[in-house]
């Protein structure tokens, strides 16, 4: 497989992505609102209650993860787009007759989705922890953040988060004759997140520790290897236009 030949997918997917404001709104606007929103209900709930100490710790946690599912959920909006948008641009048949593999154009698709959402949601995380030590170092006395659960899940979490979003996105595209179909599709694979995420509020599971950090991380890591192959048997010439036609 030749790269250079994905990374010229990638460039032109992204310029695709960049004349739709409605895709580089959600992509920016999403994780900045969340970055900022639960830090302020935070600050309000810990301003107005007298909350113990553990609570908020726990609360933190469940924040945290919360980046996952964010990080699971934007590259859909994108991905969403990969091949519908194609044929919707009228570049799908020309893209398919190109001298490129199938592995190349996927692999550049995937890229095309990576770049622009890692770079959003680690922002969003960011300013998310800024902010949060800003009021935890007021209400328990010291910075929460960073911690060595909140390091993994930067940068093993919430990749790998990506890729699976990617990865079901891409396989809801390559099956789907709208984008408003290959969006709902692909949003379906996200239910485990937030099951994940409500059993973590409700402390029936804790999302604070790294070791179980690391054991979603590697579930997300075998799902995303099991869907990227999907992806590949899906995304082949003739099986697209069939569908298509």
């Amino acid at each position: 497989m030749r790269l250079w030949k994905s990374w010229i997918v990638a460039k032109k997917d992204m310029r695709i992505y960049r004349k739709r404001r409605s895709l580089v709104v959600l992509t920016f606007f999403i994780p900045l609102l969340v970055a900022v929103g639960l830090p302020l209900i935070l600050f309000h709930e810990t301003s107005t209650k007298s909350i113990p100490a553990s609570t908020v710790v726990g609360l933190l946690s469940s924040f945290a993860f919360f980046f996952m599912i964010i990080a699971a959920l934007m590259p859909l909006y994108i991905t969403s787009y990969n091949l519908v948008g194609e044929k919707i641009e009228k570049s799908l048949e020309p893209l398919l007759a190109t001298p490129t593999s199938d592995s190349e154009i996927l692999v550049g698709k995937y890229i095309a989705s990576f770049i622009p959402v890692i770079a959003t949601v680690w922002t969003g995380i960011f300013v998310f922890y800024a902010l949060i030590d800003i009021t935890t170092s007021k209400y328990i006395g010291y910075y929460y953040f960073p911690n060595t659960t909140s390091l993994i899940l930067i940068f093993i979490g919430m990749p790998l988060a990506m890729l699976y979003g990617i990865s079901s996105g891409t396989l809801a595209s390559s099956r789907a004759t709208s984008v408003q179909t290959a969006y709902q599709l692909g949003a379906a694979s996200l239910i485990p997140f937030f099951v994940l995420y409500v059993l973590g509020e409700v402390q029936v599971i804790s999302l604070s520790g790294s070791t179980n950090i690391l054991i979603i991380s590697l579930g997300l890591l075998i799902a995303t290897i099991g869907i990227y192959f999907l992806s590949r048997n899906s995304f082949n010439r003739e099986k697209i236009l069939t569908v298509w036609k």
